[in-house]
């Protein structure tokens, strides 16, 4: 990436921490190539916007493009259930487990879909996955998520050891 286009970035980044994703996609516009960075800027400023269609115009291609990035696929997903139907994201995440099989968020979105779609069980078991992977952030997530609201009790009920974080050997813990 160029510094004008690194600065671009940067610009648009600002711009979004700022709530203003109308000034993030002028910026952007300005760019001659978009890079990958560039286009996830994009994505997040229409997702702000709500422009559902646009987004998962730009996703939906890149999922194909950069298929390693589970960003694109999470993306995709998050703008196919809102422009199209909740069925069509769900595909689209299936189809990213081939790619991310242990990736936390995919299985946690896919969890969401199942109790949405009232497969409690399906959805169980997804959240367990995901819980094994990111315990602390996942379990957080899940407890406030709507989608999950008929497992709040088996959420609530639910034990699970969180890791410590592993120790840094240059900490010694001096002052």
């Amino acid at each position: 990436m160029t510094n004008d286009a690194d600065a671009a970035c940067r610009r648009a980044l600002g711009f979004l921490e700022l709530g203003m994703p109308e000034d993030a996609i002028a910026e952007l516009d300005e760019l001659s190539v978009s890079s990958s960075l560039a286009l996830h800027l994009r994505v997040d400023a229409l997702f702000r916007l709500k422009n559902w269609e646009e987004a998962a115009a730009i996703c939906l291609p890149m999922t194909e493009q950069e298929p390693a990035d589970p960003g694109w696929w999470v993306q995709a997903a998050f703008a196919q259930r809102r422009a199209r139907s909740i069925e069509s994201a769900e595909t689209i995440l299936r189809k990213a487990l081939r790619h991310h099989p242990r990736h936390g968020l995919i299985l946690y979105n896919l969890a969401c879909y199942a109790c949405v779609q009232d497969r409690p069980d399906e959805a169980r078991e997804l959240l367990l996955q995901a819980i094994r992977i990111d315990p602390g952030q996942v379990l957080a997530m899940a407890k406030k998520d709507p989608d999950l609201l008929s497992l709040r009790s088996w959420l609530d009920e639910l034990k699970v050891e969180i890791p410590a974080l592993p120790a840094d050997d240059d900490d010694l813990g001096v002052l």
